[in-house]
């Protein structure tokens, strides 16, 4: 098992430590098609659903063999049946982890459901993802229920699909898609994809993660190396510690008849695999970053994927270039002063009223996020510029931090190269402020 925070890298990869349990789902809505309505966070789609009747957030993941909970909601209870102990080795390079294995749970996604679905429950109780995201997730939801249906994801209306009947999709529609032939091994989705690394034309052989906020992963042999043109970076923190690696640019990665110049790529060091070894067919993993940009259809029962460019095909492969990463770590009481109208007060409001002379204000304390440093790169612009892990952020660019949602606060970090960002910070009860250019390495 593998849980990635660091850039919002967040990788699930469970070893095959034990027989993969088998669930059958049923149709239980009168539709002949499911929509759901998914929050899309930092590429990553976070689905409602229901396990054992109770409401979690889960990231849907294609690139992880299990489903997995590490949290649950706050002052809510799971209950799981005929739990089993394990031990899990995720990715870093301390020791095995512990962790419960549950089968015969029900899961219901709107009306497609089943009573057998299995499980992972982890018990480390320092994962929280919820801190770098900034929303409230409670595991991962791998793409077993694929199986048998087919699921459509629009990632610009926020949506996934499930066909009942694959048949009823209108040809007409679908002959707008390419087809990329898919193999399914372990219920995990991988493709052939052509790509331009270094001036050299390479095929790779790579998963289909979506469960990977970053666009390409790929395994440093033979012809596949970084340029360079790189910078080593923590590429995110699995369950037994930092995984380090390369941040790069390939040339091109051909999907289909459409290509991605400049797409960024990380290449992990292989001291921090030692269960896997780099599989000698596997090459790496092609990620949300590169997919989000399209349309997706999965079909596993025709093993092929359909994909159509959107709007945001043509972005430009930008990432954070502060250096620095922000992360949600609790909550604390403002107040916010606004005129007082007594027509519209309701004393059920957590509120003071104060005069000030003639004219009365109200002031109405609520519960807003704070947001600290939480990693900094080495030699990047806001380190040079002095800020510290564990900065408590007040202000950016001269606007309460409060205004801002995580979400925002990183795509202003990978917005355009020079641009200033200011940010107020606390430090011990000082206050300081700083200021750095956004530049980009590579």
């Amino acid at each position: 098992l593998r849980i990635m925070l660091k850039g919002f890298s967040f990788l699930f990869l469970l070893a095959p430590i034990f027989a993969l349990a088998q669930n059958s789902f049923e149709w239980t809505s009168k539709k002949e098609k499911i929509s759901i309505d998914f929050k899309l966070v930092s590429n990553l789609i976070i689905l409602p659903v229901k396990i054992n009747n109770v409401e979690l957030n889960m990231i849907l993941d294609t690139g992880s063999e299990s489903s997995i909970i590490f949290s649950l909601p706050e002052n809510d209870s799971i209950e799981f049946r005929d739990v089993k102990k394990i031990f899990i080795r995720g990715l870093g390079e301390t020791e095995k982890i512990e962790a419960l294995y549950s089968v015969q749970n029900k899961l219901d996604l709107s009306g497609y459901k089943t009573k057998n679905f299995p499980l992972l429950i982890v018990l480390n109780q320092d994962i929280n993802i919820s801190e770098r995201l900034g929303v409230e997730v409670n595991g991962i939801l791998n793409s077993s229920f694929f199986k048998g249906r087919i699921v459509e994801i629009d990632y610009i209306k926020k949506k996934m699909l499930i066909h009942k009947n694959g048949k009823k999709l209108k040809k007409k529609r679908l002959d707008t898609f390419e087809i990329i032939p898919v193999r399914i091994v372990k219920e995990r989705p991988y493709v052939n994809l052509d790509a331009r690394i270094n001036e050299i034309d390479v095929a790779l052989n790579l998963l289909v993660d979506i469960g990977l906020s970053d666009g390409l992963w790929l395994f440093e042999k033979d012809k596949i190396k970084s340029n360079a043109n790189y910078f080593e970076d923590v590429l995110g923190r699995g369950l037994n510690g930092e995984i380090v690696g390369k941040k790069s640019r390939v040339d091109r990665v051909q999907i289909a008849n459409f290509e991605s110049k400049d797409a960024l790529v990380s290449y992990p060091y292989s001291k921090f695999f030692p269960l896997f070894q780099f599989s000698e067919e596997r090459n790496g993993s092609i990620g949300a970053g590169i997919l989000y940009r399209f349309h997706l259809i999965f079909d596993y029962e025709q093993n092929r994927i359909l994909i159509y460019p959107n709007s945001k095909f043509s972005e430009p492969f930008n990432y954070n270039m502060s250096g620095l990463e922000i992360q949600h770590n609790g909550v604390e009481y403002f107040n916010e002063k606004v005129p007082l109208v007594t027509s519209k007060l309701n004393s059920s409001q957590n509120l003071d009223v104060l005069a000030n002379g003639t004219e009365k204000f109200l002031y109405k304390f609520i519960l807003k996020p704070v947001f600290e440093v939480a990693t900094i790169q080495k030699d990047s612009p806001a380190a040079l510029a002095g800020i510290l892990v564990g900065d408590k952020i007040k202000r950016i660019n001269k606007k309460n931090i409060q205004r801002y949602s995580l979400q925002q606060i990183n795509e202003m970090m990978r917005s355009e190269e020079g641009k200033w960002i200011y940010i107020d910070i606390e430090r011990k009860g000082v206050s300081i402020a700083f200021k750095f250019q956004l530049k980009k390495i590579i």
